[in-house]
Formats: C-alpha cells, structure tokens, sequence
C-alpha cells in the first residue's frame, strides 16, 4: 500500500515538472505581467517611504510660508489713492501759494470825528464831496458805525490772515484823519489785489434791513479799468453771505459817485453789513458770534475771488 501511493506521488511529480514548463512556453505574457506587477508594488512602497510629511499637521520646520500673508510686505501702494493724495495736496499747496501772494487793504469806514472839508469825487473831477463823513449809529446799540467798523474789519482781516491772505488796514484807530481819496490811494501805493470798504447802513425807515455789496459803476469814467474785477468781487462777496440764513441780502447796487471808489485803480467792492437804523439788525451787528460768521461769509467771498483772479 505504501508503495503504490509513492508510485502515484512520483507519477504527478513527474506530470507537474512536464507541464509547468509547458504552460511558461504557452503563456509567456502572463509570466511578464506578473513580474511587473511585483516591480510596481516594490516602487509604491519606496515611494511611500518618500512621502512629505503632512505640513499642517506639527511639522513646522517644514511648513511653507503663507505668501498671502508675506506679500503685504512687499505689497504695490495703491497707486490711485496715493494719486489722488498727491492731487489734493497739490490744490492746498497751489492754494496757499495764492492766497499768501494775494493782498487785501481793508479799509474800516468813517473815523472818530468827520472832516468836512472837500476833495474832488474823482481824478480830474470838478465835483467835490466831504473828504469823510462821521457815518450813522446804532439805534438800539448807541454804537457809532466808526466802532462797528473797525471791530468788523478786525475780525475779517484776523480770518482773511488764518487764510494765508496777507492784509493791511487803512486805520486800525479811532483817532485818524483820512478822506476817501486817501484810503484809496493807499491801496493803490500798495498795489493791493483788492481794496474792500466795511460800512453799515442807516435809513429813516427802521423796517428797512439787510445786507447790500456796492461795487463801481459800469459807465463811471473813473472806473472802466477795474469794474470787471471788482464786479466779480463783488458778486462772490454776495453768494457767499447769501448762504447764511440769519443774513438778509439785498443785493448789488452800482455806484458811481463814491469817491473812495472813483480813485481806486485796484478792484474795489464795499460791504454795508446793515441798516444800524433797524434796532434787530443794530443788535445782531453788536453780537460777536453774528458777526464773526457774517465776516467769515464775507471772507470766503474774497477767498474764492482770489482763486479766480489767480
């Protein structure tokens, strides 16, 4: 028994060692296949032994830096805005430059006593006025307008210098004796940009109030040189107080018979703040915050005439 089944094991030996050779002859691709198939999985694995480690899990020795953060390092400026910047520095600087190149003689109206000797209305003239007269006064106040005028021009020239504006005054006094001719002919000696004349108004009727510009007449023969100039300072004056609400504006009136006007050869435009006569209106001009804001309305006026005249 033993010896059949050692016969049968050698029989299938015998019959495995003919035919694995003969199916490797049969099949050769297959054979192949195989082999590549075990070169692939031991490159995989070295492969694997190769990998990165994951970076955003405790490897930070090995992390790349985010460049979305670096780069605001290295970022471009925002080139429109910096020219826009650039732009508006450029405007203030060309407007301080304006300004501060840009005179203006402030001439307060009347003085503390009149001078009632004559002078000719205009150069060449054979009509004469009173040099200076004394000017009205405040019905509620008592005020004379020499006072309010002064202190007005004061405060207007202090605003008009904040601005850059350079500023000379006519008098800065009570105790002066200048007629027209001659507050003109100061402006005219220091070649002024623009020569403006601060009054106050009076009238019989105390109803009667408001705000007025008096500018050159258009058909004056003393003032056809500078009625252009003094027309649009006028006039920028106006729209400027026109925007305060607690200013009644009455508007332009053209005056041809004012020989503080007639002897300027320098714009001129001259602001009546208000009829002294109206006791409201009397009042107002006496109050300081009411007419710090009227002669920063007049300011901004002159300020927007000087940008146009430069």
């Amino acid at each position: 028994m033993i010896f059949k089944r050692a016969k049968i094991g050698v029989a299938v030996l015998s019959l495995l060692a003919v035919l694995i050779p003969l199916y490797l002859f049969l099949n050769p691709a297959g054979t192949k296949e195989s082999a590549v198939a075990v070169k692939e999985q031991g490159v995989q694995r070295e492969d694997a032994e190769k990998v990165v480690p994951d970076t955003k899990v405790g490897n930070a020795a090995n992390v790349v830096p985010d460049t979305k953060d670096d780069t605001s390092k290295n970022a471009v400026p925002d080139t429109e805005d910096d020219t826009e910047t650039a732009k508006t520095d450029a405007v203030s600087e060309k407007t301080k430059a304006t300004q501060s190149a840009f005179l203006v003689v402030i001439d307060p109206g009347h003085q503390a006593r009149a001078n009632l000797a004559k002078e000719p209305v205009g150069p060449g003239a054979t009509e004469t006025k009173m040099k200076v007269t004394g000017g009205t006064s405040g019905v509620a106040t008592g005020k004379p307008e020499y006072k309010l005028a002064l202190e007005a021009s004061l405060v207007l020239g202090d605003l008009l210098e904040s601005s850059g504006v350079k500023v000379i005054f006519t008098r800065t006094s009570h105790d002066v004796n200048l007629s027209n001719r001659e507050r003109a002919e100061m402006a005219n000696q220091k070649r002024a940009d623009l020569f403006i004349r601060i009054h106050a108004d009076g009238a019989t009727d105390r109803n009667v109030h408001g705000l007025s510009v008096l500018t050159p007449a258009k058909n004056s023969p003393y003032t056809k040189a500078i009625f252009e100039d003094s027309l649009k300072a006028s006039q920028s004056i106006l729209d400027e107080t026109s925007k305060n609400p607690a200013v009644k504006v009455n508007g332009i009136s053209y005056r041809g018979d004012l020989s503080g006007f007639n002897w300027s050869k320098v714009p001129t435009t001259l602001v009546e703040m208000g009829f002294m006569s109206n006791p409201n209106e009397d009042r107002n001009l006496s109050d300081p915050v009411y007419l710090k804001n009227l002669m920063a309305n007049v300011a901004d006026g002159i300020l927007q005439y000087a940008g146009y005249k430069k």
